[in-house]
């Protein structure tokens, strides 16, 4: 009942900010500006979300490799295509996050070790994003002179240090849990899962090398939400993407909403509209941005699925009896 009700609220939430949206913004005129895309700038957005893609397995894969998990890429390619689709109509990125925790554990045996190389690869991603964003601030700050903007990234910069305190920190994380008064069946979960992402404290190259990776894909994103517009006819200085795109995606990844449906499309009118992009191209954007997504999940979900059978058989294998 839990389930089913946590479900439905999330799609309340994106039907009530679609039809808040809706409200106030043509929703006939954000498609008929859509019809009139620029063809090729919208394909050279698409193949950048592809490479972006590629770059983020091999993040992930990196983790795997220095915790010894030996997986071929194709078995992590899987799983990672499995996070993709699931995304699209679970809570967002941590729903996708969840989903290749849980095919990889199962496969591996070694559940924690998985979900520490998932929340270490997320957790990296936000560093990328935030170096990203606040750096564009600093080079742009004369170009985005919007108080809310600067206050959001100082706060995502605040939680980001909160928690790598906590997780790199054994007095400062010890000393958290004390507080909490963790119950034991939680807190064996939660030091289980501690130890192995400290582990990659005594792995500064491998760390150093994921965020850059992480740097590479947030630019890039944020480049992909350039052509986006210029596919639209809009001419915008790459500065608003580089903050404004890593902003939207963090709100977009809360679990409060359908895949980030509703969210993502109230985000971008909304700080976009800072940049002088009327609410209908906005809008549009964001439509263009959620169908990229759209395409590669279900591309994601047709390699899952298609490989279901073969996984089965090699667990199979793998369970019996020598």
């Amino acid at each position: 009942m839990k389930k089913i009700l946590s479900f439905s609220a999330r799609i309340a939430i994106s039907a009530i900010f679609l039809y808040i949206l809706f409200r106030k913004i043509d929703f006939n005129a954000s498609l008929k500006i859509i019809a009139r895309l620029d063809v090729v700038y919208f394909f050279i957005a698409m193949a950048i979300f592809f490479i972006l893609y590629i770059f983020v397995l091999f993040r992930w894969k990196m983790l795997l490799d220095a915790q010894k998990v030996s997986l071929p890429l194709q078995r992590i390619l899987v799983s990672y295509a499995g996070g993709l689709f699931f995304s699209l109509f679970l809570p967002s990125n941590i729903g996708g996050d969840l989903a290749r925790t849980v095919d990889l554990g199962l496969h591996t045996k070694r559940r924690s070790l998985i979900a520490a190389s998932v929340l270490l690869d997320r957790l990296s991603g936000f560093i990328g994003l935030v170096i990203v964003a606040l750096s564009a601030l600093f080079f742009g700050f004369k170009l985005v002179n919007e108080p809310s903007v600067l206050m959001i990234l100082l706060l995502f910069a605040g939680i980001l240090i909160a928690v790598l305190l906590v997780i790199f920190n054994n007095a400062i994380y010890r000393w958290l849990n004390r507080l909490l008064h963790a119950k034991k069946g939680i807190f064996d979960v939660i030091r289980k899962l501690h130890a192995e992402v400290y582990f990659f404290r005594s792995k500064p190259a491998v760390v150093c090398l994921n965020i850059f990776y992480s740097i590479i894909i947030q630019a890039g994103a944020s480049v992909s939400s350039y052509f986006i517009l210029r596919s639209l006819k809009v001419n915008i200085n790459m500065v608003y993407p580089l903050i404004f795109n890593p902003v939207i995606t963090v709100i977009t990844s809360l679990p409060i909403s359908l895949g980030g449906l509703g969210l993502r499309d109230a985000a971008t009118v909304f700080f976009y509209a800072k940049a002088g992009v009327p609410k209908d191209i906005a809008l549009a954007q964001s439509i263009l941005n959620f169908t990229i997504i759209l395409v590669f999940g279900l591309i994601g979900g047709i390699i899952y699925v298609s490989t279901l059978r073969y996984r089965r058989l090699q667990s199979h294998q793998t369970n019996s009896p020598v």
